[in-house]
């Protein structure tokens, strides 16, 4: 079962003062956030991790936006449109890209250096896009550079107070209303209560649910996980995107290969040394993620590989050593050259399309909680994301949530929110209302007497749930293995306690669990193929019965239209 809390009342040990907002997430969707907000308000940001360890950080390829002409913003739209094949909300799109340009202006205000070629900002190219339109800083490290210079920018702000090394544990509600977050303190392991009125959930990715993937370790899903008990919808979450071309190191860790690097003309060649993708598709190398990864996957299997071939043999050394610095120095120190040697290339899980439902000011259905970035679905990505529209999309819907929050705080200058706010959690506190730490957001069908949890046995059974997820809820489905997974995720549901501990690795468990079962629900639920969800069983798209959104809310499913 699925219970509405991971710890109860009793666990908490402190009790901070109330912050105007807090936010979950520390990668470019969380800090623009929090620095928009602390303007005019008090912000709280909580990250599981040190400030930098985001996907952001691992973001090489860039950020797009339409900034030169003859690319403009209408083309952005409609290549976003076509790569999200049928599932992309118009409106969230046209918010995506049309505000994309102003969100680079501020990036550069806040002192990122682009790079430059014959004195203009650098444009590549990426799979889906019509035009170059794709801005890099730092040759292939362009999330690295953002993040660096968005965590100096916020540690100037003296109305952030940052709280690194906290895991966020759940999201505390009354009557449909935030109240505040729990959150565990890593350097004591002490349950702590966060009071506030405004959340804002900006955790990034699930990567780290699949075996292979390009994510973070903190990439569990948690902000999900706790928006889900929390009561807010998930939306289009069996929507997971693999990216095409990963590389593993002599030390057996993964190592991601920007699609820049096809954007600049390099090729993917089979074992015989065939591009494969030449006449499967306009672009080749850059069609659509969802695109290559099918036919990649296909080559592979009719091959017997584990991998391909990734070959810039034929680019320009000058140009490969200014483009992509850290790649040659990543492979330099795997014995290889990039303008020498075929690189082996394999598909890994890279980037959720779906997630927490959010309107256009990123807002939830809960009042009060909104999320921003790769853990919140806006309806911009659709079934398959345009490459580089991540950054761009946490910064975009990041100052969205910015300007709601910003309104409830100079609405609020008598400060009535915090009165309530701290008024109904004391009523809780001592016990003169009840919150139900027991309750039930889904309940299995196994009621077997619970066994408790060693840390030993955590781990065996995350690295089971990702060898599962990885073979039967990865890249292709079908109705018998996403039975498989379920019953794999009930059985542990059915058998140990997860719950009511306030340790870490029982947390992270439980989160992943919970995500995991929100992807098979949708999975199963969803009879057809699109974009980054393909079903051996069936195998076409199905605009007809499936051009529409799943959203999963509790134990209760609908459907929404894409407007």
């Amino acid at each position: 079962m699925f219970l509405r809390y991971l710890t109860g009342l009793s666990a908490i040990e402190k009790i901070y003062d109330y912050s105007d907002c807090i936010v979950i997430g520390s990668g470019i969707a969380g800090l623009s956030t929090a620095i928009r907000i602390s303007q005019y308000a008090k912000v709280k940001l909580v990250t599981k991790a040190n400030l930098s360890d985001s996907t952001t950080w691992f973001a090489q390829g860039g950020i797009a936006a339409a900034v030169k002409k003859p690319d403009k913003w209408k083309v952005h739209y409609e290549d976003t449109i076509k790569a999200g094949q049928g599932l992309s909300d118009s409106d969230a799109v046209r918010r995506l890209v049309k505000n994309a340009p102003k969100m680079i202006e501020d990036l550069v205000e806040l002192g990122i250096i682009f790079d430059i070629s014959d004195g203009e900002i650098s444009l590549t190219t990426e799979g889906g896009h019509s035009f170059a339109r794709v801005l890099h800083a730092g040759g292939d490290a362009t999330g690295q550079e953002i993040e660096k210079k968005l965590v100096i920018y916020s540690r100037n702000h003296s109305k952030i107070d940052f709280f690194p090394e906290y895991l966020a544990i759940d999201i505390v509600t009354s009557n449909g209303a935030v109240l505040g977050i729990t959150a565990l303190n890593h350097s004591n392991n002490r349950v702590e209560l966060h009071p506030s009125s405004n959340v804002v959930i900006a955790s990034g990715g699930i990567g780290q649910l699949f075996e292979l993937t390009t994510n973070p370790s903190i990439s569990t899903g948690d902000g999900i996980a706790m928006a889900y008990r929390a009561g807010a919808s998930i939306k289009d979450i069996e929507f997971m995107q693999f990216h095409p071309t990963v590389f593993k190191t002599n030390e057996g860790s993964l190592f991601l290969i920007t699609e820049a690097l096809r954007g600049e003309g390099a090729y993917l060649r089979d074992a015989e040394g065939k591009r494969f993708m030449s006449g499967m598709h306009p672009r080749a190398e850059l069609a659509p993620r969802d695109i290559v990864v099918k036919e990649m996957v296909k080559v592979m299997t009719q091959q017997n590989l584990k991998f391909l071939y990734l070959d810039a043999t034929h680019l320009p050394e000058s140009m490969l050593k200014i483009r992509f610095p850290n790649i040659i120095i990543k492979l330099k120190e795997n014995g290889l050259d990039l303008h020498r040697d075929l690189i082996k290339v394999f598909p890994a899980a890279h980037y959720l399309n779906g997630g927490i439902e959010t309107d256009l000011s990123g807002r939830t259905c809960v009042r009060g909680l909104y999320a921003c970035g790769e853990c919140a679905a806006t309806g911009a990505h659709g079934a398959n994301r345009l490459a580089s529209n991540s950054l761009i999309e946490g910064l975009v819907f990041g100052w969205e949530i910015s300007k709601d929050i910003i309104k409830k705080a100079k609405d609020d200058m008598e400060g009535k929110s915090a009165l309530k706010t701290m008024s109904v959690l004391n009523k809780l506190l001592s016990g003169g209302s009840k919150l139900d730490f027991s309750k039930t957001v889904f309940k299995s069908s196994n009621s077997a007497r619970l066994k408790s949890l060693s840390s030993r046995k955590i781990n065996d059974i995350i690295s089971d749930f990702r060898h599962i997820m990885s073979k039967d809820v990865g890249i292709l489905r079908d109705e018998h293995s996403l039975a498989r997974a379920d019953r794999f995720i009930s059985e542990i549901l059915g058998i140990y306690d997860i719950y009511n501990k306030p340790d870490e690795n029982v947390i992270r468990l439980a989160n992943m669990l919970t995500v995991g079962y929100l992807i098979i629900k949708a999975a199963a639920l969803r009879k057809e193929s699109r974009g980054t969800h393909q079903r051996n069983d069936y195998p076409a798209t199905d605009d007809k019965k499936w051009k529409k959104h799943i959203i999963l809310k509790g134990d209760h499913i609908s459907f929404e239209p894409v407007t």
